[in-house]
């Protein structure tokens, strides 16, 4: 097993996040951060030491921190890109060969495309598996009792994870009616018209109107916005949800205004034995996609980058057989959480994708 390193960054709070660090952070007020830190050059540092293995005596990873805020890796891209390549540069320094990359240090890197010259390193985003995770996850929906013929909305449809889980969907369920939203028209139409060709037979619309949604019955969230983006109004009755973006684009508050809805936290994996040195706000023996991606890449001793930009459908079906190929150690779909919390029926056994 090769050693890797997976990159994570500050969500929308200081005081919350710098708090699991040591709890003593969580009695300073936000904005004495912000006076402090916003505008100040931190280093990224070793959050967690990391062990996938059962049985492991020694760190076979580590997540490094990169110490800005989602709206600062969204806004300030000149300042962020150093800041990247010095995690890259201390994952190296620990003896990692691989490096995936969390959250939003995927786009602010254009899918890894910007990182690909460390001397050092490979890298990987995360978006094959995580996109694999996401579609088990609709599928296992649609299985259920569901209408003759489903409505699947795909929010950020055009993005790496995106185009990925919406060229699952034509390819392996033709019966759905699916919705593609996102912001830019122009790539929106591309996006379509390739999916088409996929299944010509399919109907596949697009908008860039989240009012559009209201007409699914099952809505994926895959956008990389740094704020909520999903509104209590864009639901229909009954929805299905299946949030799979960090930081959020749902917000808990719609637990309470949708009590008709569910929302399912998307993209995790189940891998009992994981284990960190520090909390990344995950539940226990549960990962997030990208990052095992980055694990089952370095338990199978990958060479060179893997999922750089947008991610294929024979990316897919390599992470794939890798996930099965380690299966005894899980990675599978994890059980639903909502919000970080297990829904009741949580109990349900996962699908596995065969490609």
């Amino acid at each position: 097993m090769k050693k890797f390193a997976f990159l994570i960054h500050l969500r929308d709070s200081y005081r919350k996040d710098l708090s699991i660090f040591a709890r003593p952070f969580g009695f300073i007020p936000e904005s004495v951060y912000r006076l402090f830190l916003e505008g100040r050059s931190l280093k990224p540092f070793v959050w967690s030491e990391v062990r996938v293995r059962p049985g492991a005596t020694e760190a076979e990873g580590y997540i490094i921190m990169v110490p800005l805020l989602a709206q600062q890796l969204l806004q300030q891209q000149r300042v962020v890109l150093p800041h990247l390549e010095q995690a890259l540069s201390l994952a190296a320094s620990k003896g990692a060969e691989i490096v995936g990359l969390g959250a939003l240090t995927s786009p602010i890197s254009l899918g890894g495309r910007l990182l690909m010259d460390h001397p050092r390193v490979n890298i990987t985003n995360g978006n094959a598996y995580t996109a694999v995770i996401v579609y088990e996850r609709v599928a296992e929906r649609l299985s259920e009792v569901m209408p003759a013929r489903p409505k699947v909305a795909v929010v950020g449809a055009t993005g790496s994870v995106g185009t990925l889980t919406s060229a699952l969907l034509v390819k392996h369920h033709p019966e759905v009616d699916l919705l593609l939203v996102a912001r830019n028209e122009r790539k929106l139409e591309q996006l379509r018209y390739e999916l088409m060709q996929l299944s010509p037979r399919g109907k596949i619309v697009s908008s860039t109107d989240m009012q559009a949604i209201r007409r699914a019955d099952i809505v994926v969230l895959l956008t990389s916005a740094a704020e909520c983006v999903l509104q209590a109004g864009h639901l229909k009755q009954g929805a299905f949800v299946l949030d799979g973006t960090q930081p959020r684009n749902a917000h808990p508050s719609l637990l309470r205004a949708r009590l008709d809805v569910t929302i399912v936290d998307g993209g995790l994996v189940s891998v009992p034995s994981l284990r960190f040195t520090r909390s990344i706000a995950l539940p226990p023996g549960v990962s997030y996609a990208c990052l095992a991606e980055t694990m089952l890449l370095a338990l199978a001793g990958h060479s060179g980058h893997f999922s750089i930009g947008h991610p294929t459908l024979e990316h897919a079906e390599y992470i794939s057989a890798l996930a099965h190929r380690f299966r005894y150690l899980g990675f599978s779909t994890a059980p639903d959480y909502c919000f970080g919390r297990p829904l009741p029926s949580h109990q349900r056994p996962a699908l596995s994708l065969k490609l």
